[in-house]
């Protein structure tokens, strides 16, 4: 199986919004996921969202988007990943390795203090496999959120 993983671009919008779509989908969220085509080209066209898709002989296989955040406590970078999907066909076969492999790449370019994510706590399929790549479950600090109808 020949793999490759390439950058999008604006133009490359439609198949990264496929695949973020198929991840809202797989996470029961498409009732809240309210990004388009047009704002996901718009996002990473300006740098904002940084969207690599994964290809398996050819077929887009898997998506990782990220971006950047800045931490005080070093002053230095985190790359935050926000989706990191393989579609189920070719799971068990290595590709979230390979994309983590490249967030680990593009971290240690951009000289990164950690990569971050999310993993939904009933997703244990997916945790188990942060774990098994040494990353760790953050314990000490609670995510709170504010939702736009509060301000």
């Amino acid at each position: 199986m020949k793999t490759e993983i390439l950058r999008n671009s604006a133009e490359d919008a439609d198949t990264a919004y496929l695949l973020t779509r198929e991840l809202m989908a797989h996470h029961n969220a498409l009732d809240i996921f309210t990004t388009t085509k047009e704002r996901l080209a718009e996002l990473i066209d300006s740098g904002m969202l940084l969207s690599y898709t994964l290809y398996c002989d050819d077929s887009p296989a898997g998506i990782m988007n990220f971006f950047f955040k800045l931490t005080t406590f070093t002053g230095r970078k985190i790359l935050y990943i926000e989706d990191l999907y393989v579609r189920e066909e070719y799971r068990g076969k290595g590709l979230g390795k390979v994309l983590l492999s490249k967030a680990k790449e593009i971290a240690k370019d951009t000289d990164c203090e950690q990569i971050e994510l999310k993993c939904a706590c009933w997703n244990k399929t997916s945790a188990e496999f942060y774990k098994s790549q040494k990353m760790k479950n953050e314990n000490e600090w609670i995510t709170f959120t504010l939702d736009k109808s509060q301000f």
